[in-house]
This record gives C-alpha cells, structure tokens and sequence, in this order.
C-alpha cells in the first residue's frame, strides 16, 4: 500500500493554512503538490472508476496534559452557532453536519457585520463514520473534523483558535481525549493539531482497487 501514490484526501478540508509561522516550514513544501484543484480532481475521477487510496494519521489529545490554547487573533471570536445562523456559502460543509456535532465558528466584526471566517465540527460521539477510509471508526474521546478558514483570513493563526476551542469543549464534556484524522500529506493540517499539544499516535491506511479491499491500522 505504501507504493500506491494517489492524492489522497482527509476529514480536514485539504485547502487549510498553516498557522504556524512560515519560518517554521520547509523551503519547498512537498503537500503543495498533491493538495491543490488539479490534484483533487484526479483523485475523485480514480475514486468514481473504483480506484481510492488513502493513509491517515490518528491525531490525539490527551486533555489532562494539554496546556491551556491559544487565544483568537485580535477581534476574532470563536463560539458554538446553531446550524440555522449560518449560510450556506459562509459554511459550505453545513449540509454533511450530523445531528451530534457542535460546530464551532470564527467570526469578526469590522462594523459593517458580521464574516464568518472559518469553522470546524466536534462531537462527542464514540464512533463516526469516516468518509475516505470508507469506514466507521470509534474513538476513545470526541472526534474533530471538517476545520475550514476562508482563504482571506488564512495565516493568522485562526485554525488553531478554533482548534483550541474544540478542546475546551470537549473538557466541558468530560472527555479525556480528543481525536482527529488528517492525510499524510496534509501538512497544514498537521501544523494546526501539532500547535494544539496533538500527537500522532496511529495510521490508517485503506485501498480499493475495483473489488479488492484493503485496510490496516499500524502505529505511528
């Protein structure tokens, strides 16, 4: 499995910044190429002719270690929303939200109204159902997923508030950990969890080609 080299996806949206500052990066940053338009089409046309390979980290959170997060960017505020304060193109995921999920919302006020500029979904349920492993998986603890920050508001640090918030919540509701899945080759990602005290605990891989199957979980 580790030969097959199709632009996989994650339940992290592929288009999210880092938020960790750019001196912090490679020179020449490998994830550019495989996490773009071009890229993702050929993934979903391979995925339609019975083609999908795709390997994940587990990411998790032990609540009782994890220091205090960072604050939001200078008027930013993040906080729950109901579904039905949001408009679908300020939250393009919104229709996939399961009843279960609290959707956090990064919102600022420049004092012409309110713009949402980035969101994720947390639940506290054990087990979800994990769209490119093809799978249901359970977890230990709450699970975060879809984080998104509009493009004009990317670099400025809100991905990892919103990430932060999420672990606060989930200490609301008496959970230990918290957990997420994100490509291998999703290094923005990454950078956000990493930045919020998450470790890489385990790697999901999974391959369809035509009518064979593969799946394995090995440690990270």
């Amino acid at each position: 499995m580790e030969r097959v080299r199709l632009p996989p996806t994650g339940d992290h949206d592929w288009l999210l910044p880092s938020a960790v500052d750019d001196r912090t990066r490679p020179m020449f940053d490998l994830w550019r190429l495989t996490r773009n338009d071009h890229a993702r089409r050929l993934y979903d046309a391979l995925k339609r002719a019975g083609i999908t390979a795709t390997r994940m980290y587990e990411y998790v959170a032990p609540l009782d270690t994890v220091k205090a997060g960072r604050e939001p960017p200078a008027g930013v505020v993040v906080a729950p929303r109901p579904p039905d304060s949001l408009r679908a193109e300020a939250c393009p995921a919104l229709p996939e939200r399961r009843d279960d999920e609290t959707i956090l919302v990064a919102s600022a006020d420049d004092g012409s109204g309110e713009e949402v500029l980035g969101y994720l979904f947390v639940s506290p349920t054990p087990t979800v159902h994990v769209h490119p492993l093809e799978s249901d998986l359970s977890f230990d603890g709450a699970y975060i997923r879809r984080v998104f920050v509009h493009p004009h508001a990317r670099n400025r640090g809100v991905a990892t508030a919103l990430v932060a918030r999420a672990l606060e919540l989930a200490t609301e509701w008496r959970m230990e950990t918290v957990h997420a899945l994100v490509a291998l080759d999703n290094r923005p990602s990454q950078w956000v969890f990493e930045a919020n005290g998450f470790e890489r605990r385990r790697v999901h891989g999974y391959l369809r080609l035509f009518g064979y199957r593969r799946r394995d979980v090995t440690p990270a």
